[in-house]
């Protein structure tokens, strides 16, 4: 899945910055107004998108804080 965000490798203070204007999208699209972002106005958004950015935005900034994500996965067998 990081190989498939667009936002790894940004400074901190531009994925500061996106995350900031993605929650104002984001509260926008749930009052069911426009909003500007980047000078440019938008109605009625996708959440969806707004959400899956959101979280590629905040899988960005923790990769920039050498935060990472580890699963482990544990079976057990019925023997």
């Amino acid at each position: 899945m990081a190989m498939d965000n667009p936002f790894l490798g940004i400074d901190a203070a531009t994925l500061s910055t996106l995350k900031t204007e993605t929650l104002a999208a984001i509260r926008a699209c749930l009052l069911n107004t426009s909003y500007s972002l980047n000078g440019k106005s938008v109605t009625r958004a996708d959440l969806g998108r707004l959400n899956t950015m959101l979280g590629q935005i905040q899988a960005a900034i923790d990769d920039a804080n050498g935060v990472t994500d580890t699963v482990t996965f544990v079976s057990f067998n019925g023997n």
